[in-house]
């Protein structure tokens, strides 16, 4: 299920959108100045498909509506009470299996003091000194903040946490199932892993360079990969003689297919092999030969269709790495990236020095982690929302973006909506973009 429009009335009370998504060339750009509301909706969007509720409280609207390509649509709204807090109601349009509106209470300290240890608070949030159960001073400014200040002001920074009363119903779950979001922050050079954390509010790891971590997430997915590849080499393996006694005279390949099939494969070897996946082997030049009698054919027949399967599991990881080569090899000056199977990204300058990941400048890492999670991290046919793109771009780049994006898109089949302060992203694809201008009249 695909997302055809959202909208909103009342941003920070002061904006009313209503955001087409271009569906044909799957990217739409929204752009406007300072203050108009981009990443707010790219928080809304995410808040809502996460279960971040947190981010739907914490920014201030009236409404914001969803719709999706079968007609149907989602409602958000926020209920006053009469005073800063609000609770939400999730309105379900014409959605399969839903049966009322879902409301999700106001906070307060006692649900939030539940939800997750006070002390966990200044590990995670810079500048606070707790001074009292539930009251802390901001370092610097004196400033007194109770928790729900805290929830509303850093949600962002505090985990995604699901009160007790915050259990969505069938039909909200079923959406958030449908739907696939992901976010791309501005904040991308740090990751932070969890990996080792054995409860849910253990001390957080120290963040690392992204492209670091990255580096090693593609090492293992490749490693992965061959694994997969080694058993399903040993299954066919086993298997070989009884299939070729069986096969041999039924599927027999014709000599200029046999012939088309077998250059295929070698030159699909040496992708693999340049692009890090298998070593280097010596070649034996080996050809197919018109003189092969039919025996042999046959045994050559179900031999590149073996080759052709085992090869086959690469063709999705080795179809994404050989873009991010190619885009990054394209970018960057003075250094040449490579992939290995044990390292991950490999970089050597010009000069023949190596070079860590971590090295890179700051744009190049930007361009880096941009490419490896739009390639490596997101779903098919979900949504991504990427927040100023443009970050430490050199305008060159910036204007490139839209190009290397549109063929990540088509080889990764996903929606993407993107907020953007840069002429130079938005290039000469006016045709993607919605305006943020002007205040309710």
């Amino acid at each position: 299920m695909r997302i055809t429009q959202i909208s909103i009335d009342g941003l920070f009370g002061v904006f009313n959108y209503a955001i087409p998504f271009n569906l044909e060339d799957r990217i739409t750009i929204i752009h406007g100045p300072n203050g108009s509301g981009k990443t707010a909706l790219l928080r809304l969007l995410n808040g809502l498909f996460n279960s971040h509720t947190s981010e739907l409280r914490a920014i201030p609207f009236n409404w914001f509506q969803v719709d999706f390509d079968n007609r149907s649509s989602i409602k958000v709204s926020k209920e006053n009470e009469g005073d800063e807090q609000s609770s939400l109601k999730f309105i379900p349009i014409s959605i399969n299996g839903a049966s009322k509106p879902f409301i999700l209470p106001k906070l307060s300290n006692k649900n939030l003091e539940e939800a997750f240890p006070l002390g966990m608070i200044e590990q995670v949030i810079p500048g606070l000194e707790r001074i009292g159960p539930s009251t802390w001073r901001l370092i610097g400014s004196n400033e007194t903040l109770y928790l729900e200040d805290i929830f509303d002001r850093y949600s962002s920074l505090l985990p995604s946490i699901r009160l007790k009363q915050e259990k969505d119903p069938q039909w909200l779950r079923n959406l958030k199932k449908d739907v696939q979001v992901r976010f791309i922050q501005t904040q991308r050079l740090l990751s932070f892993s969890d990996t080792s954390r054995s409860r849910r509010y253990d001390p957080p790891l120290p963040p690392a360079p992204a492209v670091e971590n990255y580096s090693k997430d593609l090492a293992g997915q490749i490693r992965l990969k061959l694994t997969e590849y080694a058993e399903l080499s040993q299954s066919l393996d086993r298997t070989f003689p009884a299939r070729l006694v069986r096969e041999n005279s039924l599927d027999r390949l014709a000599d200029t297919e046999l012939r088309n099939r077998f250059e295929a494969l070698e030159e699909k070897r040496s992708r693999l092999t340049v692009a890090g996946f298998l070593d280097k082997e010596n070649k034996d030049d080996f050809q197919v030969s018109e003189q092969m009698d039919d025996q042999t054919k046959g045994v050559f027949s179900v031999y590149v269709k073996d080759v052709e399967q085992k090869l086959g599991v690469f063709d999705d990881l080795l179809n994404k790495v050989d873009l991010l080569k190619k885009v990054v090899n394209q970018r960057f000056r003075y250094k040449q990236m490579d992939i290995s199977k044990d390292a991950g990204f490999v970089f050597t300058t010009s000069n023949g020095q190596p070079l860590p990941p971590s090295g890179l400048s700051s744009g190049e890492q930007h361009e880096l982690v941009l490419l490896y999670e739009m390639l490596f991290k997101m779903p098919a046919e979900a949504l991504i929302l990427i927040d100023e793109p443009e970050l430490s771009l050199h305008v060159a780049w910036q204007k490139q973006f839209l190009g290397d994006l549109q063929q990540i898109t088509e080889l990764s089949s996903f929606d993407v909506l993107l907020s953007t302060h840069s002429p130079q992203i938005i290039h000469d694809r006016w045709d993607l973009t919605v305006e943020l201008k002007g205040p309710i009249q």
